[in-house]
């Protein structure tokens, strides 16, 4: 056999490998244009008719996804100086959307196929890290990242075959490129032996990108389902509890966990001491009738997860940070004693912070934790 027939006939196998992956290429471009399309094209707020999900002064702004997301990421604290940073997430928002669109588009059309592919994966394993903690039903944005990856992984080994734009560049100047089959589609330069060696840690790349993060966020590879982050239901962690001599209480609520559709609830707040009795109280008319300036959110722009006040008491939603002062009660708190602030919710177990009572100028601090929800 010739080395120019032996030439033809690999090349027509990636065409036709090529067209095997030729759905699964077009699904996941599909998904990235859909991303883009949805924030940039057709995601008109009904309100004003004017704005859009990248208007960073608009509270539909797509950062209120990642506001939400960032108690259960792996780079919370990253996250959140990025939000704060409204410019960069500006930036960051933008550079994602154009990222999602050039990949898309891309895999849709076959142009530079394996470079698009390799964008895929990173735009999966970036969503991973994010938002793989998310979805109340059937861990949603997990099997979303898990699928993406691996069909990028594998659009990359296939190229995209005889529909694509590489295909007609291979015959011109560009198909000539070293660094073409690398980046663009057609036989990959090695061995039958070296390709069965490239898939095989492609899979296995594969295989520990799924697995691993399926165990890092569930922990249910080898072992029972024990969720990393809670994304059933909403999560206060309570912290810098003070009274003052005037009986107001303050406390710093962070909503740290739960699905982002939904908001925690306060409709009761009780001040308890160690033998269970009430001390102070406030109902949920009386959270519900105080002045905004009473909540301060950490988050001041439109966007970003806050908590408020409803017809029945407060509520806070995924992500959101706060300092909520409660209007003056009667309470006689004396130092050294331990007291429990126990806020009531709608549905489900109280939030709960146990502490010992340390004057601090006028008033008292609670110096303790906040319980395990």
């Amino acid at each position: 056999m010739s080395s120019t027939t032996h030439s033809q006939e690999v090349q027509n196998t990636y065409g036709q490998l090529g067209l095997s992956s030729l759905a699964i290429r077009f699904a996941m471009g599909f998904i990235f244009w859909g991303g883009f399309s949805r924030r940039a094209i057709y995601a008109v707020a009904p309100a004003d008719g004017n704005h859009f999900k990248l208007d960073v002064e608009h509270a539909n702004f797509v950062g209120n996804k990642i506001a939400a997301a960032y108690p259960g990421s792996f780079m919370p604290d990253l996250l959140v100086s990025v939000i704060q940073n409204v410019s960069l997430m500006n930036f960051t928002m933008w550079l994602f959307s154009f990222a999602e669109l050039a990949v898309g588009l891309a895999l849709i059309f076959g142009f530079a196929t394996r470079a698009a592919a390799v964008g895929g994966m990173l735009l999966n394993f970036g969503m991973m890290l994010v938002f793989g903690w998310m979805g109340s039903t059937c861990l949603d944005e997990w099997t979303m990242a898990a699928f993406g990856f691996a069909i990028s992984a594998g659009v990359y080994i296939t190229g995209a075959g005889y529909y694509s734009i590489d295909n007609k560049l291979a015959s011109t100047g560009i198909g000539q490129w070293k660094i073409f089959p690398w980046l663009f589609s057609g036989p990959l330069p090695m061995s039958n032996d070296g390709l069965k060696k490239f898939s095989l840690w492609i899979a296995a790349l594969t295989f520990v990108f799924i697995v691993g993060f399926y165990n890092a966020l569930y922990g249910a590879t080898y072992s029972k389902l024990k969720p990393r982050v809670g994304f059933h239901h909403q999560n206060i962690k309570i912290s810098d509890v003070k009274i003052t001599e005037e009986g107001a209480l303050s406390f710093y609520g962070y909503v740290n966990a739960g699905p982002d559709t939904q908001a925690a609830y306060i409709i009761k707040a009780e001040l308890m001491d160690e033998f269970g009795d009430v001390v102070a109280s406030w109902d949920g008319s009386t959270m519900a009738n105080m002045p905004d300036s009473n909540i301060d959110n950490f988050f001041k722009m439109a966007w970003g997860s806050k908590f408020y006040r409803t017809r029945y008491g407060i509520a806070g939603k995924t992500g959101a940070q706060a300092t909520i002062t409660l209007p003056g009660g009667d309470a006689e708190i004396e130092e050294g004693e331990t007291y429990m602030l126990k806020l009531s919710q709608v549905e489900g177990k109280p939030f709960e912070f146990t502490g010992v009572a340390k004057a601090q100028g006028e008033g008292f601090v609670l110096e303790g934790q906040s319980a395990a929800h």
